[in-house]
């Protein structure tokens, strides 16, 4: 039989259709209304969903919790490090003493980071926008800055020229970057290339 014509057994069409169940933080579910399925034949809508999915293991609902703990955590604490790093200690306690491998490594995984993690609760204010609100401290203004460079390179084959890539960067990037451009000849810009050596041609069989 060929298998693109095997069709999903029930748990895997649940599996299929329902991870949202267990990705996406019930906070944040849009309730539907019922319906129809004709594969389960059932009206189904979010809560019965949510029931089929949990009713496949007995550890997806702790799985599910345990992950959300740590989601809430990480979209609280705003400028407050002490309560941070009380909640983040009581967090690696429940992680580490639980039986799921995955969430006792994810246990060992915070011990390590403790200190960054703590401190990356620290909010501040974005220059270039006086009238913004808070943002969260984090690598991802530099993460995204480093980005234009690189696809630069991409976009152009490489680079010859490093002062002239430098310019064009600031240029793009920096409202108020100096330019230290210096004059250059035209011989110097649009330099010949190198001659293409002899070949043989070869003439195609036809076929």
């Amino acid at each position: 039989m060929d298998q693109m014509t095997i069709k999903d057994s029930r748990e895997v069409y649940i599996l299929k259709k329902a991870q949202w169940v267990m990705l996406l933080n019930p906070k944040k579910w849009k309730y539907s209304e019922p319906h129809y399925n004709a594969k389960l034949g059932r009206i189904m809508d979010t809560i019965s969903w949510e029931n089929e999915f949990l009713k496949l293991d007995d550890r997806f609902k702790i799985i599910r919790d345990l992950k959300d703990l740590y989601e809430d955590f990480n979209e609280n604490f705003i400028n407050d490090l002490k309560n941070a790093e009380k909640r983040l200690d009581e967090l690696i306690d429940i992680y580490k003493d639980c039986n799921i491998p995955i969430f006792t490594e994810f246990g060992c995984l915070l011990t390590r980071y403790h200190d960054s993690i703590v401190n990356s609760f620290i909010y501040v204010k974005d220059k270039n926008i006086p009238e913004a609100a808070l943002r969260r401290l984090s690598n991802g203004p530099l993460e995204s800055f480093n980005n234009f460079p690189s696809a630069l390179r991409a976009q152009s084959h490489g680079i010859s020229n490093f002062q002239f890539n430098r310019n064009r960067i600031l240029w793009a990037l920096r409202d108020d970057a100096p330019l230290r451009l210096i004059p250059r000849p035209d011989k110097e810009i649009h330099k010949p290339g190198k001659k293409r050596g002899s070949y043989k041609k070869t003439k195609k069989s036809r076929q």
